[in-house]
């Protein structure tokens, strides 16, 4: 387990299984988009989106450079795969992403949802 705590806007290599059904398992990275007092509080949950690196043209996802993000490859934030987690699933942090792009992924949800 690793213990430094999460911050909105990091991208972080989590452990997803076990998982059911079409929900995507093995070690991903994801974003954090919860705000930080509930990412360092007691329920010790964050809430995430995956990352991956096909780029399957949906117009929800957000495309994110390697080299400003610490990841090997261009990304893309699939805004549909929205899940809490435990703060126990993060295994290493990988990198961050700006302000800008954190708001661009908050407009897709909250188009997603309709909020």
């Amino acid at each position: 387990m690793n213990r430094e705590l999460p911050s909105r806007g990091e991208i972080w290599l989590a452990n997803l299984n076990p998982t059911r059904g079409r929900e995507q398992s093995g070690f991903r990275p994801c974003l954090v988009i919860s705000v930080d007092q509930f990412n360092h509080g007691p329920a010790e949950l964050v809430i995430v989106v995956l990352l991956t690196s096909k780029n399957k043209s949906i117009p929800l996802h957000v495309g994110i450079s390697g080299k400003q993000t610490g990841l090997d490859v261009t990304s893309y934030i699939k805004t549909e795969e929205l899940r809490s987690i435990s703060r126990n699933r993060l295994e290493k942090k990988i990198g961050q992403v700006s302000e800008e792009v954190i708001w661009e992924v908050l407009d897709r949800i909250k188009i997603l949802l309709n909020i």
